[in-house]
């Protein structure tokens, strides 16, 4: 059965595999109502967590509940599913250039963060299950390219949402 896992609620138990939609939220288009429901469409026996907190109208039925009070910040919630979809799942990081400009916020800085630290966890564990794709719009994309050609050789950045998701889905 098809869940989605918002922020920052605890799922005790998940028994289908999890992929984790990492990428920029702030000043970004909302790529992950999309990528969630072009996943859905493909294989409907996946959980999401995605941390994206106002999701659309159509995905509301599809939300998990659980414990909304167990992490003491989104930081936590991400931290754990994270852990757990690089295992049981795959890690979908999807890299969109930035929709509107915030002077005052460094445009995906976490998740520059969040995929340098999993590049390197890969290169000393290539059990880690994890996939890139951007629009080509991304700052900073070549440098993350080529951080990835040497810390994960077997790993290419897709060019366009849906064949990111499909990567994701042959990870689990």
């Amino acid at each position: 059965m098809a869940k989605v896992i918002i922020p920052k609620t605890y799922v005790t138990q998940i028994d289908t595999p999890l992929i984790f939609l990492a990428g920029p939220i702030r000043s970004a288009p909302n790529w992950q109502d999309e990528a969630i429901k072009f996943l859905f469409s493909q294989n409907q026996n996946i959980t999401i967590a995605s941390p994206r907190r106002g999701i659309r109208e159509e995905i509301t039925q599809y939300v998990a509940e659980g414990n909304e009070s167990y992490f003491s910040r989104q930081r936590a919630w991400e931290r754990h599913y994270l852990d757990i979809a690089s295992k049981a799942g795959a890690i979908l990081f999807w890299l969109p250039g930035e929709e509107q400009h915030d002077c005052n916020k460094v445009y995906g800085a976490m998740t520059r963060l969040e995929i340098g630290q999993w590049m390197t966890n890969y290169k000393h564990d290539n059990s880690i299950r994890f996939c890139v794709g951007s629009d080509g719009k991304f700052p900073e994309l070549g440098t993350i390219s080529y951080d990835l050609q040497l810390d994960a050789p077997d790993k290419r950045v897709y060019e366009n949402l849906e064949e990111t998701c499909l990567e994701a889905l042959k990870l689990i």
